[in-house]
């Protein structure tokens, strides 16, 4: 009985310090999923502030459908990881062709609260940011170690 109570008591302990074992990879992703939380919503923000407001709600959606595959990540989901990544790079191929084809022809009859002027320097800095924040959760070894776990954003 005494053997049961301790390989019990080291299954619990296992169990228990399995996230600090892989700590490095669980901030690693937690550092990639809290920017993208901050940063999505200034996107849409931004979006908004240039006065393209149909851009803006279909930025604020994709952000809203960010979140299932993120919750799905923290609860050890796999397939979850690729999705959000797919999804990372999704948005940055939509914003290489905003800027190739839709910010060129861009009216400027309405004065909006940000001059568009800035509109490409950011949004080209925002697509790089998340070709290669969805290039490293479909590939670097640490999100795929944290997932494997699950953890939380906090």
């Amino acid at each position: 009985m005494l053997n049961f109570l301790s390989s019990v008591s080291n299954m619990l302990d296992v169990q228990r310090n399995r996230a600090a074992i892989l700590r490095d990879e669980v901030h690693f992703t937690r550092r990639i999923l809290l920017a993208h939380l901050l940063i999505g919503i200034s996107v849409v923000a931004l979006i908004f502030g240039h006065g393209l407001f149909l851009w803006a709600v279909a930025t604020a959606l994709w952000y809203i459908l960010t979140i299932l595959p993120l919750v799905g990540m923290m609860s050890a989901n796999g397939a979850c990881r690729h999705i959000l990544g797919l999804m990372f790079i999704g948005f940055s191929v939509c914003g290489v062709f905003f800027l190739t084809q839709v910010a060129p022809s861009l009216s400027t009859e309405q004065d909006p609260w940000l001059t568009r002027d800035i509109l490409p320097f950011w949004l080209g800095m925002l697509n790089l940011l998340y070709a290669v924040a969805g290039v490293c959760l479909i590939l670097h070894k640490k999100v795929r170690r944290a997932v494997t776990i699950g953890f939380s954003l906090w």
